[in-house]
């Protein structure tokens, strides 16, 4: 008797892992099984002309079957420049169009497969929201320099605009990409899966946090620069003598010994409390991408280190997408509308919550509106943009060490009811942020309301 109930015991126990590998493999048919049919051996995809095709937001296409390949926008820079937007047929861009909405492409469904029924040409064109030629002079402004520029529209959060580099040509992949250091990082979209030294862009943030700790008395703080000053046992240099100065002066001439003594008023817990306010230190979502995270953590920094964290130096890194929701939230009124890569309003985003996500109150925004505004118009000169885009904005050199140039930034948006755009743009390894990323965006504008 007791062989027969050891017996039965173990078949119940195979029973038991039979069902619970069924049941895994069910629930990992509805989660993955658009990815496992798409898989590049499975030629019939491509060959029947059954992977639907990608289009920017005036129907132009940019991915199509045809007889039996996947091709791509005939001009090779526009392939560049939208690859990690669109994707490749290996599915080596994991953020991308054709990696993420496999599903929709391929008419695939769980119950059918790949099967063809009624249900399977049913809207399997993706139409984006940006504009392809908004990406392409994104791509050839960035001259040839890596980083990722990112703009949408912070009324209905539709993306205008979303490149990064290094890239390549998916139509003739290189054979030494993954050995050539010139496509290290290549796979990887800036825009939404890197985080980058910000240098002079986290003052905005600093400025955020005075507004939070003295919301009545932060416009009279003055402090004086004397181009270099010991703070912590080490120097805090600028790039120039200020003099004594208040915010909106100091965030004009980019001062580094103002925000650094700034930073040490507000203290540590207070400076990284109002950045986790602004999307720091906390993952973001875009549909089912998770965005990297932006970085701000002075637990145990000095006064030297707090200084340089409070000009975007010491461990601080940002995200260009989260950043661009903060641009967004500043030009809105203190919230920002969900971004959408995608025109249906039900993938890659949606359309947002109609309130948005609020990230500051209205008068905050207002302020710091207002001297990103002062920024451009008394400092950088509106000759750098389209005519009566009333471009508000913020530059940033993120030094990242001695052998290499500095990461250049810059974030904004146009005060415009016509042109509502939000942007931010990083090119890696340059020396001049006006001129490298500031000609990104002026390029982008340019195209955006032509």
């Amino acid at each position: 008797m007791k062989t027969v109930g050891l017996r039965s015991i173990a078949l119940y126990i195979l029973l038991f892992a039979f069902l619970g590998g069924i049941g895994w493999l069910v629930v990992n048919l509805f989660i993955h099984g658009s990815q496992w049919a798409a898989q590049p051996y499975n030629d019939h995809i491509y060959v029947d002309g059954s992977l639907g095709d990608i289009e920017d937001r005036d129907g132009i296409v940019l991915a199509h079957t045809e007889n039996g390949q996947r091709t791509y926008s005939e001009s090779e820079t526009t392939r560049r420049a939208l690859l990690h937007t669109v994707g490749d047929t290996k599915g080596f861009i994991s953020t991308s169009i054709q990696y993420t909405l496999q599903d929709k492409l391929t008419g695939y469904n769980p119950i059918f497969g790949l099967n063809r029924t009624v249900f399977s040409d049913l809207g399997s064109t993706v139409k984006l929201t940006l504009d392809s030629n908004a990406c392409t002079a994104a791509y050839n402004a960035m001259e040839g320099h890596n980083g990722g520029a990112i703009f949408y529209n912070y009324k209905n959060g539709n993306i205008l605009c979303k490149v990064s580099a290094p890239s390549y040509d998916p139509l003739n992949v290189p054979e030494n990409i993954d050995s050539d250091p010139a496509y290290k990082g290549a796979y990887l979209d800036n825009t939404l899966s890197g985080s980058f030294t910000p240098g002079s862009i986290f003052k905005l943030v600093t400025s955020f946090a005075a507004m939070e700790k003295w919301p009545d008395t932060w416009t009279g703080l003055t402090y004086s620069c004397a181009e270099s000053e010991d703070i912590g046992g080490s120097n805090i240099t600028c790039l120039g003598y200020h003099g004594d100065q208040d915010m909106q002066a100091a965030l004009g001439n980019s001062c580094n010994l103002y925000f650094a003594k700034l930073a040490n008023d507000i203290g540590a817990a207070d400076l990284q409390k109002s950045a986790g306010k602004l999307g720091f230190n906390k993952p973001l979502d875009f549909s089912s991408i998770e965005i990297a995270e932006s970085e701000c953590n002075l637990s145990g920094a000095n006064s030297n280190q707090l200084g340089w964290a409070g000009v975007g130096q010491y461990t601080v890194l940002v995200n260009p997408y989260q950043m661009m929701t903060v641009m967004g939230a500043v030009a809105n009124g203190g919230s920002y509308v969900q971004p959408r890569l995608t025109e249906d309003g039900g993938l890659f985003g949606g359309l947002g919550s109609s309130g948005g996500i609020s990230l500051m109150s209205q008068a905050q925004a207002n302020n710091l509106k207002t001297m990103m505004r002062s920024t451009v118009s008394g400092y950088y000169g509106d000759w750098l943009f389209p005519d009566g885009l009333n471009v508000c904005a913020k530059t940033g050199t993120g030094e990242v060490g001695e052998t290499r140039e500095p990461n250049c930034w810059m974030v904004g948006f146009c005060d415009s009811d016509s042109y509502p755009i939000a942007f931010a743009v990083l090119v890696e390894e340059s020396n001049n942020s006006l001129g490298a990323a500031g000609g990104v965006v002026s390029a982008v504008l340019s195209e955006l309301i032509s």
